[in-house]
């Protein structure tokens, strides 16, 4: 019997197991998917002024996230088939990468907190003064530094919002509850709604 201790061994060609991992994460987003899009239903009426009615936008929404899912799934798919999925162009297998340190990691948990802190504020003050903050601490903590890219990615993912909401969807979005935001949101809502 020859000896194998020194050969090495075959490579094997890359088997349906490993396109399981992006076809269940596709099937639980479908179904977390579907799921909201099922209850839906459960405030679908009639909006004068709207003919996609109440459940329009979150149904539209839900076909989006299910494309946006679906086009990933096939990304990843023709990835793992020209065998570059999950390491860069530039790695070998052996390569070993450095754990980043916990200064490092902690670095990270401003883009986790302050969209809660955002959600708190959100109420007391309202969606259309607290958003344009939002959007500008966002990008702060992403490391944009650059005023006029901070000015111009706040006022048009912001025009967009008002455009969307307040003109398209017809969405009523939290005012308030402090009396003197409650009157800028509305006065923000009026100028967005200015000539209808």
């Amino acid at each position: 019997m020859p000896s194998t201790a020194g050969a090495a061994m075959p490579e094997r060609a890359p088997g349906a197991r490993r396109f399981v991992g992006p076809v269940v994460e596709w099937a639980i987003w479908i179904a977390i998917l579907a799921w909201v899009f099922w209850q839906t239903q459960r405030f679908d009426r009639e909006i004068a002024q709207y003919a996609f009615g109440a459940a329009g936008w979150p149904r539209a929404l839900c076909i989006a996230a299910a494309l946006g899912a679906t086009g990933q799934l096939i990304y990843r798919i023709a990835e793992i088939r020209r065998g570059r999925a999950g390491r860069p162009e530039s790695a070998t297998p052996e390569a070993e990468v450095p754990r980043p340190s916990l200064w490092q990691r902690a670095k990270h948990l401003p883009i986790f907190i302050f969209p809660l802190i955002y959600l708190y504020v959100v109420p007391s003050i309202g969606f259309y003064v607290a958003t344009p903050f939002f959007i500008l601490g966002l990008l702060l903590i992403l490391e944009v530094r650059s005023p006029l890219t901070l000015l111009g990615v706040t006022s048009v993912i912001y025009g967009l919002v008002l455009l969307l909401f307040t003109r398209l969807f017809y969405v009523a979005l939290p005012v308030g509850r402090i009396e003197a935001f409650y009157d800028i949101n509305n006065a923000i809502i009026g100028i967005a709604r200015y000539g209808m």
